[in-house]
């Protein structure tokens, strides 16, 4: 089972993956309500709920503390099937997402288990929560010389522990048991070598008449036999700043995770806690990297039984730990090897940045500097002997885009065309530019002026010759395009579909921000209300919002 109640009160949780959690509840002052906590942590555990990480027991449990104790204090006592939304409400306010999202994976898997919550509470587990988690800001990058420091530490580390080890282990070839050949440093490196690594007054009970004053030496021994915390954590930045991979899954690495495809290449499989397994090819740095840290850690992992396949193995001084990259970790080995940023404050190496940083810098590494193909060329050159010069059929398509990109300009500048009741020779005289392009004679004038040709808020002059679509092909364009369009004629018919599309602008301009209504209707809008309806008289337009508007109920006309 991934999680399980213990006694005295607690959830152990053992999950996929994970290191075991044990969250104790046994401390909070009312017991029977502890008890439902517990049941709600264990059913909301990985398959049958959303705990599924070390990190999200831990904070589940922290929060169910925190709400037991709340509850307490505000004079609640009993079973949670006896809690209210007027009790938990006031919590949900007070102490924001992270406290509710919690609180509400607890109550939900007590519910879930069997147990009976308040209507109300169902209600709003059901619903959305009342507080909305922030957005997150990005990693911001580290610069130049941030990231030239870290490298640089982690690689001083990394040589010097290395240098440390190899030397250990060639005095632990040379030394022979301290207890009857003698106390020197090489006998005391091969009983440390043998025994595995212990506390130093372990040691120094295993040898008859030890000093005190040889500790010292035998720390150094061990901690260069065996890597410490912050060597494992030199390798596991190093690694993450050669590959740039996830830091969870860095963190979560085992030995047969990686694997030699070749005497300098490397396939490493990592898991993405939000997708799932990833591989990446491996090669030269990188690969040297991790054969050299397995060769470091080699002597540790043969006394580390169960651990022995984690990938960052390493020693603290009391146990084996296989997560060097914990938060305090990263700060004391910052002020330890003095690791500052720019500003010079202490500057404790962050995953989520290394990655960040490591994508920025590949993006950039592609631009040599040079703005010219050829070193041997001036820009001028290569304009004009590149960068100039085309084909004809190119020629004739970026005039063809020149010339597309004219006419819209002079389309939308041209001033709509308003038609009242004239014939056709009078409609000629006064749209020669329309009837030229559109290449209408009389019949398809009179047509235009009859309504033969009307579409939704205008006459079309060319419904098959749009500049919307292929010659040849009917005019695909929305209501409103024709506002702009150079074959639309608007006629005093037109006004009270023009008032209606008036009308759908002020709708969308309520349901929309100003830089969305603007992109979509804004020139649109602007064309009907400054140029368009200004042309028709005040007693058409009124006459027009009558027959428009005359089936809408009051409340509805605008």
């Amino acid at each position: 089972m991934p999680a399980e109640i213990r006694q005295p009160l607690a959830v152990q949780y053992t999950l996929p993956g994970q290191r075991p959690y044990l969250g104790t509840l046994h401390e909070l002052p009312d017991q029977v309500l502890a008890s439902d906590f517990a049941r709600g942590l264990a059913s909301a555990a990985h398959p049958n709920g959303p705990i599924r990480t070390y990190r999200e027991a831990r904070h589940a449990v922290r929060c169910a503390r925190h709400l037991a104790r709340y509850l307490y204090e505000t004079g609640f006592t009993g079973s949670l099937s006896e809690l209210t939304p007027a009790q938990i409400t006031p919590y949900w306010l007070e102490f924001g997402f992270t406290f509710e999202r919690h609180s509400r994976i607890t109550l939900n898997g007590f519910h879930s288990h069997g147990g009976i919550l308040h209507a109300g509470i169902q209600a709003h587990l059901d619903g959305r929560p009342i507080n909305q988690q922030a957005g997150s800001t990005p990693h911001r990058p580290y610069s130049d010389g941030e990231w030239q420091h870290i490298s640089q530490a982690a690689r001083t580390d990394i040589d010097t522990a290395w240098q440390d080890h190899r030397e250990a282990l060639a005095a632990a070839e040379r030394g022979s048991d301290p207890i009857t050949h003698g106390i020197t440093r090489d006998n005391l490196a091969c009983l440390i070598r043998r025994t595995g690594p212990l506390p130093a007054y372990a040691i120094l009970a295993m040898i008859p008449g030890a000093r005190e004053s040889i500790r010292a030496t035998v720390l150094d021994l061990r901690d260069a036999l065996f890597p410490t915390g912050y060597t494992a954590l030199a390798y596991n930045l190093r690694l993450a700043m050669l590959t740039g991979a996830v830091p969870d899954g860095i963190d979560a690495l085992v030995v047969p995770d990686f694997t030699h495809t070749g005497p300098a290449t490397g396939l490493l499989s990592y898991r993405k806690g939000r997708t799932a397994r990833e591989a990446l090819n491996l090669r030269g740095p990188a690969v040297r990297l991790l054969d050299q840290w397995l060769t470091h850690s080699a002597a540790l992992r043969e006394h580390a039984g169960e651990l022995s396949d984690c990938m960052w193995i390493n020693y603290n001084g009391l146990a084996f730990s296989g997560h060097p990259r914990t938060p305090w970790q990263r700060i004391r080995w910052a002020k330890a090897v003095g690791l500052t940023d720019d500003n010079g404050q202490p500057m404790p190496p962050h995953g989520g940045r290394i990655r960040t940083t490591y994508h920025h810098r590949r993006d950039r590494s592609t631009w040599t500097g040079r703005t010219t193909i050829d070193p041997n060329h001036t820009p001028a050159v290569e304009g004009d002997h590149y960068l100039h010069h085309h084909t004809p059929a190119q020629v004739a398509a970026i005039e063809g885009i020149v010339e597309d990109a004219q006419r819209d300009i002079r389309r939308k500048a041209a001033p709509p065309v308003i038609a009242t009741s004239q014939d056709a020779a009078g409609f000629a005289v006064d749209f020669p530019r329309l009837v030229a392009d559109a290449g209408l004679d009389s019949d398809a004038i009179q047509q235009l002026l009859a309504g033969e040709q009307d579409v939704f808020v205008a006459s079309c002059a060319g419904l098959y010759n749009s500049p919307h679509a292929p010659a040849g092909t009917a005019c695909p364009a929305r209501p409103w395009v024709c506002l702009l369009c150079p074959l639309a004629v608007f006629t005093p018919r037109h006004l009270p579909n023009l008032l209606r599309l008036q009308r759908y602008f002020a709708d969308q301009e309520r349901h929309m921000t100003n830089a969305q209504f603007l992109a979509i209707f804004g020139p649109y809008a602007d064309r009907l209300d400054t140029d368009l309806l200004p042309r028709f008289s005040t007693t058409a337009i009124q006459t027009a919002a009558e027959s428009a508007f005359a089936a809408l109920q009051p409340e509805e006309i605008p």
